[in-house]
């Protein structure tokens, strides 16, 4: 029942105009379930799994296109396919920029598939998504645990210049290949201490997400100060994830009150639950 923290990488795109997006729908949009995952297949990787076509989607150049990396242009395209009710972005064809074009452009198609079970590689936290034991995928040979949960914190800011201001987003993440699950003892008991992990992961996304918007008005001074904040949270963060093996290691009782402390500590923090924050430029 470890648990490992493991830091993603930030990101800052600036956009005077975004991409064009052209969509083409190929039958009747979907219902999806906001709490369902999504799954992005870049033109590299293979996916043969069955899927309904629900559309596809072109993101190209606009003539005017300032913020058009291919974070931000894959995140354009799957909005649009989430419209359309698909869980997954098959890329299929991609443009890297050149003389004539400064942006990435994509071609993708927008699927659906019954299960994305078998194909899921993480999951961004969600109150309605609860672990299940087929989410841990990591091997379980010579583990020295029944379970552990690797989970970490993202942010990422695009925003537009002319406007005067950029969008923060912060996301905690479960990293499906790098957690695993043994279920030889107590299945239930494992997996809601797992879930205790992934929780507090997410008090604290929360809580950067405070602390950004209290102290830190301007993308420059996030830029100054990133680093050092980020840094001293997820010291915090460790310390708790920490105690809280320890204390229900030594006595398996005291987990249902760590669980209540952890939502109570969420309910607190929900006003930051968005988890974005608009800076200055």
């Amino acid at each position: 029942m470890k648990r490992f923290f493991i830091a993603l990488s930030l990101g800052l795109a600036l956009a005077g105009c975004a991409p064009k997006v052209v969509m083409q729908a190929t039958g009747p949009a979907r219902t999806a379930n906001p709490a369902e995952g999504f799954l992005v297949i870049k033109e590299t990787d293979a996916f043969t799994g069955p899927a309904e076509e629900l559309g596809t989607i072109y993101i190209k150049d606009s003539g005017f296109t300032l913020s058009c990396d291919y974070e931000t242009v894959v995140a354009l395209a799957t909005q649009q396919a989430r419209q359309l009710g698909a869980n997954v972005l098959r890329i299929y064809e991609h443009l890297q920029p050149n003389m004539m074009s400064t942006c990435h452009r994509i071609r993708a198609k927008a699927l659906r598939v019954a299960d994305l079970t078998p194909y899921e590689t993480e999951i961004v936290w969600n109150p309605a998504r609860r672990l299940r034991q087929v989410d841990f995928k990591a091997s379980t040979a010579n583990r020295p645990f029944e379970a552990a949960t690797s989970s970490s914190l993202r942010y990422h800011y695009a925003g537009h210049p002319l406007q005067g201001k950029v969008s923060l987003t912060i996301e905690t993440v479960f990293d499906c290949q790098r957690s695993y699950f043994k279920g030889t003892r107590n299945p239930a008991y494992t997996l809601a201490h797992e879930q205790g992990h992934f929780d507090i992961s997410e008090i604290y996304a929360r809580r950067f997400t405070k602390l950004i918007q209290e102290q830190v008005p301007t993308v420059r001074e996030l830029q100054a100060r990133q680093e050092d904040l980020y840094h001293q949270l997820m010291l915090e963060a460790q310390a708790t994830q920490d105690k809280y093996d320890t204390e229900v290691y030594a006595d398996p009782s005291k987990q249902p009150a760590w669980l209540s402390q952890i939502t109570q500590q969420l309910n607190e923090l929900q006003p930051y639950a968005s988890k974005q924050v608009t800076l200055k430029i």
